[in-house]
């Protein structure tokens, strides 16, 4: 018989070897017996066993009983073989749980030293056989993780049956891969409208895989305040009580980088860049345990800067205008453009409605 092998889902955990019987001559008993082992795996959705059967003794035996027969037994291990090792398979169905064999022998056939021996040997199916043929399913797994600018989906085959995985975000266009095995994919999506929000579906062919959520609820998307200043940016940095320790990373287009690692709940750090010129540029990278999120900050000189005329007395808002931007996430399509573990995100500068016409950036 020659059969494929399709699966192996578990293997039999005992192998049992031959038990001798009752012999004529015991000191003849110890030269000529037989021994059996036999291993089960799963085949074809069944469990296969295989016997081996020795027939120990200086010159060849016979097998003259086997029990039992059925399932039928296929190979060389068959009543009236004659020789020293034998083989056989039988198959069971996927719901066996054990098989048991039990096996005649005879020496010297007919003759005054004739010697007759018995074993028996016993498997048990250890695992789970499936009736279902390897490979014919794919495995898919999904999972996703939320940031402030969007939604980073991980998806992956789990088997060699390579299956197309399909990504839908709720807003723009859908996404396919076929991940091989042990290398999932990882595709961000951008959330383009935080009050709409944003929900990916995960599809393999007709089934659906799982859909995930865009949740910010629990992330900490604000990180202070920057002003524009006659002299250059004004950082104000803070984090609430109930964000992680957050590391922020400012490095000015002309001097020197600072790193101010923020507290919870702690009062705000201040930090100031000089402009060169009408010219400054400082980029950030904010950093809070779990997600990093990098850009920068050009300086944008406010009106009313300018010196005033000779023999006039400046006035406050002529010496030291203050302009600013609450340095808030704002998504956008741009976002889009997100790799690997680097997020952008973008500044939008408001102005408040106050007297002194001060605006300013949320982080």
């Amino acid at each position: 018989m020659n059969r494929t092998l399709k699966r192996v889902l578990g293997l039999a955990g005992s192998v049992a070897l031959g038990v001798a019987g009752a012999v004529t001559f015991a000191s003849a008993a110890q030269a000529h017996h037989p021994e059996i082992t036999g291993t089960a795996e799963c085949v074809d959705g069944g469990w296969e066993v295989t016997w081996n059967v020795e027939l120990v003794g200086p010159v060849d035996g016979k097998i003259t009983e086997i029990n039992p027969t059925d399932p039928a037994i296929d190979g060389n291990l068959q009543v009236d073989a004659v020789g020293k090792s034998f083989t056989g398979t039988q198959l069971y169905p996927a719901s066996a749980t054990e098989a048991h064999l039990e096996v005649s022998s005879v020496w010297y056939e007919g003759q005054d030293n004739q010697i007759d021996g018995e074993a028996a040997g016993h498997v048990v199916f250890d695992g789970t056989c499936s009736e279902e043929p390897p490979g014919d399913e794919p495995e898919v797994s999904a999972s996703a993780v939320s940031d402030c600018l969007g939604l980073t989906v991980i998806v992956g085959n789990n088997n060699d049956t390579l299956a197309e995985i399909t990504m839908t975000p709720s807003t723009g266009e859908p996404v396919t891969v076929t991940p091989a095995v042990g290398e999932p994919v990882t595709e961000f999506f951008a959330v383009e409208d935080p009050a709409a929000g944003l929900t990916v579906t995960v599809t393999t062919g007709e089934t659906e895989v799982g859909v995930f959520t865009w949740n910010a609820e629990s992330l900490t998307c604000e990180w202070g305040v920057v002003y524009d200043t006659c002299d250059g940016l004004e950082f104000e940095l803070s984090v609430p009580e109930t964000a992680a320790e957050t590391t922020v990373t400012l490095t000015p287009s002309e001097g020197d980088e600072v790193v101010v690692v923020l507290e919870p709940g702690a009062e705000p750090e201040i930090v100031e860049f000089p402009a060169t010129g009408d010219e400054l540029t400082v980029s950030y990278v904010i950093n809070d345990g779990k997600s990093e999120y990098t850009g920068e900050v050009p300086w944008t000189k406010p009106e009313g800067c300018e010196e005033a005329p000779a023999g006039e007395s400046p006035t406050p808002a002529a010496q030291l205008p203050e302009t600013g931007s609450s340095m808030t996430i704002m998504i956008s399509a741009a976002a889009a453009l997100v790799v690997a573990a680097a997020v952008l995100f973008f500044i939008a500068r408001r102005r408040r409605a106050a007297a002194d016409s001060v605006s300013y950036t949320h982080l």
